[in-house]
């Protein structure tokens, strides 16, 4: 500092300072109970409103489904019945082709007695080793673990690297 210089000072501005608020203060609230009260009421009308909305639209999907797998119930057993009985008119066919050098031999007889026992119009159906008897044993297999196959039947890229002997049983 230059010595030529006086010290000055420094004054409050004329008229003194502002008063200080020294009391407590609370913050502005921003959320206020009038906004938040009828904001939170109407997000629960409308969840409401949705949740029946979907359980509607799910249950007349539900509805339609079944409606149509009741219209195709019986396409789908005339189907498996027919197929059914396409199997085992293969079969009998089969039977006459394997048995007919034998003398004596009836179709669907043990020598001439009967192996079927039905009354009337009562059907029963043969057993499925009996069905499958002049069949591959992959095509027992395959109805056994028929869940097993996919909708492609196409050959899969890892035909190559599995076995045969394995395949058969995975798919």
């Amino acid at each position: 500092m230059a010595e030529g210089q006086g010290f000055r000072q420094e004054m409050p501005p004329p008229g003194g300072y502002r008063k200080f608020n020294f009391g407590r203060t609370y913050p502005k609230v921003a959320w206020k109970p009038g906004i938040v009260i009828p904001g939170l009421v109407g997000c629960a009308i409308f969840g409401a409103y949705q949740a029946y909305a979907q359980k509607m639209h799910r249950q007349t999907e539900k509805f339609e489904d079944q409606d149509i797998l009741n219209a195709i119930e019986p396409f789908l057993t005339a189907e498996r019945d027919r197929e059914w009985l396409k199997l085992l008119k293969r079969n009998r066919e089969i039977e006459n082709e394997l048995m007919k050098d034998v003398p004596g031999w009836k179709t669907g007889t043990w020598y001439g007695e009967p192996v079927f026992f039905t009354l009337g119009e009562k059907w029963w159906d043969p057993g499925q080793t009996e069905v499958y008897a002049h069949s591959p044993a992959k095509a027992q297999n395959d109805e056994i673990l028929w869940r097993h196959h996919s909708e492609y039947s196409a050959p899969k890229f890892y035909d190559a690297w599995i076995p045969d002997v394995i395949g058969r049983y995975l798919w």
